[in-house]
């Protein structure tokens, strides 16, 4: 099932992998975005649930990375909710079943500019 975004979560998105390639060159992994499978937010406040996976990283920078994604969402409709994890991070994270959502959701990462 292909993912289905609101003009503004989609130019959202736009935005947030244009800034991430250009301030984070060859750092993203994967960019992954979930709905539930009953088609409702497991966080009903925010529209996008959205993981960007690094290759590496430390505190300061992911923080960084998830205040860029809430900065560019300031003047949209869109309202992302961002976790970001090292590689190694979101595999222990998916290994101890201890994320807040299901499902495998959906790659958004790369994208074509």
């Amino acid at each position: 099932m292909a993912l289905k975004l609101k003009p503004d979560e989609e130019a959202w998105l736009d935005e947030y992998r244009r800034a991430l390639v250009e301030k984070y060159p060859g750092l993203v992994e994967d960019i992954v975005v979930f709905r539930s499978e009953d088609g409702r937010e497991y966080l009903p406040d925010y529209t996008l649930n959205t993981v960007v996976i690094l290759k590496k990283g430390n505190r300061k920078m992911m923080k960084d990375i998830d205040f860029l994604g809430h900065y560019l969402s300031v003047l949209s409709e869109a309202i992302p909710f961002v976790w970001v994890y090292t590689r190694d991070e979101w595999t222990q994270h998916r290994r101890n079943g201890s994320l807040p959502y299901r499902g495998e959701g959906t790659s958004v990462w790369p994208n074509q500019f």
